[in-house]
């Protein structure tokens, strides 16, 4: 195997300091693996392959079903996390041993992991997180974290395919955002739950709740009210598209960009809301409608450098399914490739990344690269060249 990893990186024209850059492995283990004086596990053949672009089967030279330590980690944890939350009522807290302080400093570590796709790393600490908030005897201030923080275990979730655990976490934001009788925390929770109904694609009942809190918030001057109505615009957007109301779609997509337009980009709520923000959703609406020649035009004004992790892997997903929209096929894999290197459990665990795979697959594209992706993606029939989804 390891004749043939160099063979790959050689004929990448990569050096092996640039490939080890890409794999996350060190310059001496890469350097042994080569030569045949290391073995490799098989979580770190699938890093292996991901790096140099190609399936496992060309590295190993027989079929093999590859792992993924990450997403591996954060399936485990996805239901330690759920067996927390369902033994963690919202009731009076009985006191623990970590201060307000430290909770808080926890909480913007969990919400960071998320922001940079690192799920498995987010779930993880939400295991020892949601008890820890639970005890704090400073009820306020509890209930002030537990919004964002439920709100990244709600994305987690949903994100590494458990909707259902996703809904209970989108229901504790609500509770403390009932709790707090905050309008603007309300909002936030209210667009969490939304997503999570419009993922089962449950639209009406999404934009219901939209539209809910964003009458709750209309006209306030509260801190972040603006930004939360801004978003809660998009996800309507987003739910009428579903719903086939375009017209009506496209009434929020504009309110959304006078907002972001008066606001600027801003990061309250972990929304990175802003101009940007308004572009990347206006992009994925131009996709969901048939339109990929127009989402190819939006992207061009969109600067991604500066965007979290979490938004780059969206845009470069939708870049893909846009590509894949107008023919461009190569052009698809490489954006497939880009959005896998920026956040590999978001790309791998992507619904929308799964069925662009397997487009291209059903059309009969051939290549190392899109074998590749399929075998990390868990696509069946992805290490058959001409083989469908």
């Amino acid at each position: 195997m390891g004749e043939r990893i160099r063979a790959r990186r050689e004929l990448r024209g990569w050096s092996i300091r640039h490939a080890v850059s890409r794999a996350g492995v060190s310059h001496t283990s890469w350097s042994r693996i080569e030569r045949g004086q290391q073995r490799t596990d098989r979580y770190m053949v699938v890093d292996l392959a991901a790096a140099l672009e190609c399936s496992v089967a060309d590295l190993t030279g027989q079929q093999y079903t590859p792992a993924d330590r990450q997403l591996d980690a954060a399936r485990i944890d996805a239901e330690r996390v759920w067996r927390i939350m369902m033994d963690t009522p919202m009731t009076t807290p009985d006191g623990g041993r970590a201060t307000v302080e430290q909770v808080r400093q926890e909480a913007t570590l969990v919400r960071a992991l998320y922001g940079r796709c690192d799920y498995a790393g987010a779930l993880r600490r939400l295991v020892d997180l949601v008890p820890a908030l639970h005890r704090l005897t400073d009820r306020q201030a509890a209930l002030r974290e537990m919004v964002p923080v439920y709100g990244v275990a709600m994305g987690s979730l949903l994100n590494v395919g458990h909707p259902a655990h996703a809904w209970l976490a989108a229901e504790r934001c609500a509770e403390a955002a009932g709790l707090l009788d905050d309008p603007v925390a309300a909002g936030v929770a209210a667009a969490n739950r939304a997503r999570v109904s419009a993922y089962s694609g449950a639209y009406g009942p999404a934009r219901a709740l939209c539209d809910a809190a964003g009458a709750d918030l209309a006209g306030s001057g509260a801190p972040s009210a603006l930004d939360v109505l801004g978003f809660l615009h998009l996800a309507r957007a987003h739910h009428l598209a579903g719903l086939k109301e375009q017209a009506r779609a496209e009434d929020h997509l504009a309110e959304a960009a006078r907002i972001a337009a008066h606001t600027g980009e801003t990061d309250d709520w972990d929304l990175a809301w802003g101009p940007r923000n308004v572009a990347l959703w206006r992009m994925a609406y131009q996709l969901d409608t048939g339109q990929p020649e127009a989402a190819l035009r939006t992207a061009t004004a969109i600067q991604v450098a500066g965007l979290p992790k979490v938004r780059q892997v969206y845009y470069w997903l939708d870049m893909s399914r846009a590509a894949e929209g107008v023919g461009r096929g190569r052009d698809t894999i490489r954006m497939l490739l880009t959005a896998e290197r920026v956040g590999p459990q978001h790309a791998r665990s992507s619904t929308s990344g799964r069925e662009t795979v397997r487009a291209l697959l059903r059309k009969g594209a051939v290549s190392s690269e899109l074998r590749g992706l399929a075998e990390r993606m868990n696509i069946t029939g992805g290490n058959r060249p001409t083989g469908g989804a």
